[in-house]
């Protein structure tokens, strides 16, 4: 084979492994819930908040996430790198990774457990009570950490005040059962949950998740 040859070989083998390269980095896009339909077939990613998790009886998990008004059912099937999924709460925002297919008329998004990643650990951003009134509709759906003042506290209830008291949120606990008894009017929280709201009360209400007392 004459030199040329050899060259023309040598790129070509530098082209696969360049091309082989590329695709080991690409990433899915980053695809809203309500988008999904549209890549029906397609590897994808996509973010949420968890609002069920249960197991089927061959192992595999049921996530249920929830984002712009719309949910997604995540069939997710056990894999050497375990993950976070067995350990999810009610509220928890992740990002997952995986096909997306129909199943029984529904869309599902066929992922592993080790495909499945904390969306914003980092997140400890605290809405203050005017920031939240001012534009409500932002924060809803969303996983929000909200500081006031307990201003009435019932059994199954709380509500939250600012400083000033011109801004009162209602807060009921999801979920998991957060314990509210041992709140006393007055006190001064940091209450972390989701954003909801009822539109048979007309009104916006947070499902607690965690309480921090501030002192």
């Amino acid at each position: 084979m004459d030199r040329a040859g050899m060259v023309v070989i040598s790129f070509s083998v530098l082209g696969i492994g360049m091309l082989y390269g590329v695709s080991l980095l690409m990433v899915p896009p980053l695809v809203p819930l309500d988008e999904i339909p549209r890549y029906e077939g397609l590897n994808v990613r996509t973010r949420g908040l968890v609002t069920d998790v249960s197991e089927t009886e061959t192992g595999c998990v049921l996530v249920r996430l929830a984002a712009n008004k719309t949910s997604l059912l995540l069939f997710v099937t056990p894999s050497d790198q375990p993950g976070i999924v067995r350990e999810l709460s009610y509220g928890d925002e992740v990002v997952a990774e995986g096909r997306v297919q129909v199943y029984r008329g529904e869309y599902e998004l066929v992922t592993a457990e080790g495909a499945i990643t904390p969306a914003n650990p980092s997140a400890n951003r605290i809405v203050f009570m005017p920031q939240l009134a001012s534009d409500p509709k932002q924060f809803e759906g969303e996983r929000i950490r909200v500081a006031g003042t307990i201003d009435e506290r019932y059994t199954s209830v709380l509500y939250l005040a600012d400083t000033t008291g011109t801004y009162r949120l209602r807060v009921k606990p999801g979920r998991g059962a957060i314990i509210i008894s041992e709140l006393q009017k007055g006190e001064k929280i940091v209450a972390e949950g989701v954003l909801s709201y009822d539109p048979t009360e007309l009104r916006y209400e947070l499902i607690l998740i965690a309480v921090e007392q501030l002192s």
